[in-house]
């Protein structure tokens, strides 16, 4: 099987100042720590971020454009409200709360990050941020909390059902719930802008995007999550006799029946068809500069040769 990666994304100039609001953001959360955990939180979010000290923070560097982009292409096709305004302040630090949460959890769940005190307290604190500004940004728009907590309890029923489901659009409907802390803050500024028939279309649009990015994610860690026997969406391209044999000993046989099926052209039609759909809603809702991002991301070609199994 060939390796598949998104299309290149370029944040575009005339947003720069939004996104070093948004990273100064994640940044601050570090300053609602004690003052002597405060250093090695700042330390481990540029290390997590893969930036050096010298070149500075680029927390959004872990994160696809279209992530983060949405917020900045609905308040601009609305009113342009400068982004200082205290109101979209709350936003900020309710969306830049709410990645970092999600590539915690993830990373803590499976192991691959190693809770420590600093770790646990920076989670903590990511996740008061994030309750607290949700609430209050939810309290400008109509029914924004009742909103707000819907979203956050469908988030928590979705992270706790992780067992095999009847489909692969069960499946992915579930990973819909779990977008569910990153999917409010575009959600809230629509329903606060536009109605509430277009704010459905932009949930729609953003998660046709987060469901491409987790297939593709799920495909580059497919060996990985075979040898540690974590279900993923790949799971659902196996025919349906062969899915109980999800497991480390049987990681080649598996792999066989996968490249058989040529799973890679399968994704890459699927991650394709997702995009180009988010796309067609970004035009709908008269955010064009946004569909181009989500384009832009398309697969053309596996890009180099899955490596040799052990």
């Amino acid at each position: 099987m060939q390796r598949l990666d998104f299309g290149l994304s370029d944040n575009p100039e005339e947003a720069e100042e939004f996104y070093k609001l948004l990273n100064r953001s994640a940044l601050s959360i570090c300053y609602g720590l004690p003052i002597s955990l405060r250093t090695e939180a700042v330390l481990f979010l540029y290390k997590y971020s893969q930036n050096s000290v010298t070149e500075g923070f680029n927390f959004l560097r872990k994160y696809h454009s279209p992530s983060y982009s949405i917020l900045y292409w609905i308040n601009e096709s609305a009113h342009g409200l400068p982004w200082e305004n205290p109101w979209l302040t709350l936003l900020l630090e309710s969306h830049s709360s709410a990645l970092l949460l999600h590539s915690l959890d993830d990373h803590l769940t499976d192991g691959s990050l190693r809770a420590n005190h600093i770790i646990l307290q920076l989670r903590t604190e990511a996740w008061t941020r994030y309750a607290q500004s949700s609430k209050l940004f939810g309290r400008e728009v109509h029914d924004g909390v009742l909103i707000a907590d819907e979203f956050i309890d469908r988030y928590f029923k979705s992270i706790v059902d992780l067992g095999i489901v009847e489909s692969l659009e069960a499946h992915l409907s579930r990973f819909r719930s779990q977008m569910g802390i990153w999917s409010l803050q575009p959600y809230l500024l629509a329903r606060s802008f536009f109605s509430k028939d277009q704010a459905e279309l932009v949930r729609r649009m953003y998660e046709f995007f987060g469901v491409a990015w987790r297939l593709l994610d799920d495909y580059q860690d497919l060996t990985e999550d075979l040898e540690n026997e974590d279900i993923s969406s790949m799971i659902y391209f196996l025919p349906e006799d062969k899915r109980q044999d999800w497991k480390r000993n049987n990681k080649r046989e598996i792999l066989g029946l996968l490249e058989e099926i040529q799973l890679e052209k399968q994704i890459s039609d699927l991650i394709n068809s997702y995009l180009n759909e988010a796309a067609k809603l970004a035009e709908d809702l008269h955010l064009p500069k946004y569909a181009n991002s989500l384009l832009s991301l398309k697969i053309k070609e596996p890009s180099r040769a899955w490596p040799e199994l052990a």
